[in-house]
């Protein structure tokens, strides 16, 4: 699927009104930015962590912060299929860096952040480089959720699923311009024990790993015979074990053959 200029832009708006908000501190610029009913996962204390958007609206300070001249903002990454998407903004602060990761949706014809995770770098030197290099070990880790997804789809066994996704993880989609969820369980459901007719058919990979500390967002690919879906994946490393807490998705249908 080949996503015009245009549909980036306007995937751009609300990550432009989230730094605006930073900026400003204006609740109403995260207000436009966030969907009503997305949610703020992270980690604090190995634990599981989360706040609705508009508990994080209200925490707004209504100005600037005292040192905003030193603060660096900037969308450091966008990948944009159909009617879903993930971003990642850099808060580039003299006292903490933060990465943010974002999962987006198209609803009503506008686009909205749905899912917001993050990691946060605290520095003592506003000078100080921040770099997130990751050890094989890690990465292995990173991606044994992800593999474990594969496998659900490979197989059509719920249990991989519920080994890759957090309990408290949502699927997050758009159909016919309206906003969809389901709960891990329920997704897992969905899975019928056996695999599909076409497997033999059936490719899947990964194109987006991207990771900060105790943070990730990913992008899989399954292109299947009669419709290609591309899926964005938020984790978090939880009780120092890696969880899709997150999925957003889109679909192309390739027509019958």
């Amino acid at each position: 699927m080949i996503v015009a200029a245009q549909e980036k832009e306007a995937a751009r708006l609300p990550l432009e009104s989230y730094l605006q908000g930073h900026s400003s501190g204006n609740g109403e610029f995260h207000q436009k930015a966030f969907f009503a009913d997305a949610r703020l996962l992270f980690v604090r204390d190995g634990k599981l962590a989360q706040r609705t958007s508009a508990e994080y609206i209200k925490g707004a300070s209504g100005k600037s912060a005292e040192d905003e001249a030193k603060r660096k903002r900037w969308i450091e990454m966008l990948d944009v299929q159909g009617n879903a998407a993930i971003g990642k903004i850099i808060l580039d602060y003299p006292n903490t860096y933060f990465v943010d990761y974002f999962a987006l949706l198209k609803v009503g014809g506008e686009w909205k952040i749905v899912n917001k995770s993050f990691f946060a770098s605290p520095r003592t030197n506003a000078a100080e480089k921040i770099s997130f290099k990751m050890t094989d070990e890690e990465k292995r880790a990173v991606a044994v959720p992800l593999e474990n997804y594969i496998k659900a789809h490979a197989s059509g066994d719920g249990e991989f699923i519920r080994k890759a996704f957090h309990p408290e993880a949502k699927v997050m989609f758009s159909v016919d311009a309206k906003f969809n969820q389901w709960s891990t369980e329920e997704f897992a459901a969905r899975f019928t024990g056996k695999p599909a007719a076409d497997e033999a058919k059936r490719k899947r990979s990964f194109e987006i790993i991207d990771v900060a500390g105790n943070a990730a967002i990913a992008k899989v690919v399954l292109d299947y015979p009669s419709v290609k879906f591309t899926d964005y994946m938020t984790l978090l490393k939880i009780d120092g074990e890696w969880k899709i807490i997150n999925k957003t998705f889109s679909s192309e249908s390739k027509g019958t053959k």
